[in-house]
């Protein structure tokens, strides 16, 4: 058992090594792990008693590869309370960029969490997600895990540990070309530089992938009524590119939600992006009419009008949309806008004239009382809908709604703070700009793109003094029709 600890306990010799000396070292540490795992079923035997003397922290490749082999021995992991205690210690401790060369293993463990069978749900999500993070803790490579993450998360209802992921805003994508040069342990690198389909970090991810995953996503933060979230990430579906400009049946379901949230969110219509094909929007039309017509009785019409054109289809129309409950918060925020709406007329408003100038879209009736409406503005207000507040009657004055103007100047200290908020933004976006560039650099199609440009302007790209034509052809050629 000595030999194995030896070669086990061998990586890393040093602590501070160069990217230089790491990466052979590395390779070599592995390729050692590798023939112990394969060659030796005595190296199998001791796997649960060289475990307590490997550090997670310190010797990250072998105590994967020690993980490894038990949890293949055990047929009942799940019930095996010191190995999901190491398990753990391992997730919340390993050394990232060891664990750049060993990801094949690492995305295999993260496969068996995801089950949803070794712990409970929350603490798989928890798990997930902070593994995902320690790998890229940019948060915007998306990966092959992303999407078992959300599923794991949404259908079990337990999104609050899976927000510091799929709060992130995703920029990168496995398969795209890095301009980034460096060994795979340089912890400056961008994502797409290491986690790739080639390093096992990560799979190969299809155009259905992407747009399931933000469906999913979406569908978390209408669960928290984060409506902005929520907006943004059906809106990325709405008008994801798609080869031949097709249609899927998943975009249409995010159209038709994203209608509904857009209503929920800006209390009007949402507007198609600029982005999206004809045919795209005459499918949209088409098949997205009953939400369409709602939007128009939402902006438009009565609040009777409103509920009699969600009332025509029937809730068993909703339900079997899987929308129904989108419908009914509709429903009830009609009023509320109604009310935001006044500001652009009043600065001060009774209750009783609010009573008077909206309406229920839930009844299409008039509230019965200011009591009533009272209830409905204390709500508004400590949501943050609604930016005012209610005086009570006094000096034989009714009661009355104040609508508070957004404060125009700021403290010092609220300014500094702005600033410096401002300024690590701009921070965080240094890498990813960078890596972009990079990219471009070296992408054909971005190079047919400037070349197509040009030609609308009437001009050519030159290419070592001589004028280049090139067809204005599909730049989506190559991605999957979905």
């Amino acid at each position: 058992m000595d030999e194995y600890a030896s070669v086990l306990l061998a990586f890393p010799n040093a602590i501070d090594l160069s990217n230089e000396a790491f990466h052979p070292a590395v390779r070599r540490h592995v390729r050692e792990v590798e023939e112990l795992v394969k060659d030796s079923a005595d190296f199998g035997s001791h796997a649960a008693q060289l475990l307590e003397h490997v550090d997670p922290a310190v010797n990250s490749i072998s105590y994967l590869a020690l993980l490894g082999i038990l949890l293949q021995r055990d047929r009942v992991p799940q019930t095996n309370v010191t190995l999901l205690i190491c398990i753990t210690k391992f997730l919340l401790t390993f050394d990232a960029r060891q664990i750049r060369y060993a990801g094949t293993a690492f995305s295999s463990l993260l496969g068996l969490i995801a089950g949803g069978n070794l712990f409970p749900a929350s603490v798989a999500v928890d798990l997930l997600a902070t593994a995902i993070l320690r790998i890229d803790p940019t948060g915007t490579m998306f990966t092959s895990h992303h999407l078992p993450l959300v599923r794991l998360a949404y259908f079990t209802d337990n999104v609050e540990p899976a927000l510091p992921v799929i709060q992130k805003d995703i920029v990168f994508f496995p398969g795209i070309k890095s301009g980034a040069d460096g060994r795979p342990c340089d912890m400056d690198l961008s994502p797409p530089a290491y986690i790739t389909p080639e390093s096992g970090l990560t799979e190969k991810i299809k155009n259905s992938t992407v747009l399931e995953y933000d469906l999913l996503v979406a569908k978390c933060f209408i669960q928290r009524r984060s409506w902005q979230q929520a907006f943004d990430a059906l809106e990325r579906i709405v008008s994801y590119p798609s080869k031949d400009h097709a249609c899927s049946k998943v975009m249409i379901e995010a159209y038709n939600k994203w209608t509904l949230v857009g209503l929920l969110l800006n209390g009007k219509p949402p507007t198609l992006p600029a982005s999206v094909s004809s045919n795209i929007r005459k499918a949209y039309s088409v098949l997205g009419k009953p939400y369409a017509s709602i939007a128009e009785a939402f902006e438009v019409k009565t609040a009777a009008a409103l509920k009699a054109e969600i009332e025509s289809l029937g809730p068993q129309f909703w339900a079997e949309e899987v929308n129904l409950g989108l419908v009914n918060y509709v429903l009830s925020h009609y009023q509320r806008w109604m009310i935001v709406n006044l500001r652009d007329i009043y600065t001060k408003i009774s209750l009783e004239d609010i009573r008077k100038l909206t309406q229920s879209a839930e009844t299409g009736k008039e509230l019965d009382t200011e009591a009533q409406v009272l209830a409905l503005l204390q709500d508004m207000i400590s949501s943050g809908m609604l930016n005012g507040r209610v005086e009570a009657a006094a000096d034989g004055k009714p009661a009355h709604l104040v609508f508070l103007a957004p404060t125009e100047e700021l403290s010092e200290a609220e300014f500094a703070t702005q600033m410096l908020q401002t300024a690590q933004r701009i921070k965080d976006l240094g890498p990813i700009v960078k890596a972009t560039n990079e990219r471009l650099a070296t992408s054909r199609e971005y190079i047919r793109y400037l070349a197509r440009d040009q030609k609308g302007n009437g001009k050519g790209i030159e290419f070592g003094g001589f004028e280049t034509t090139v067809e204005d052809e599909d730049l989506m050629t190559g991605i999957m029709a979905v």
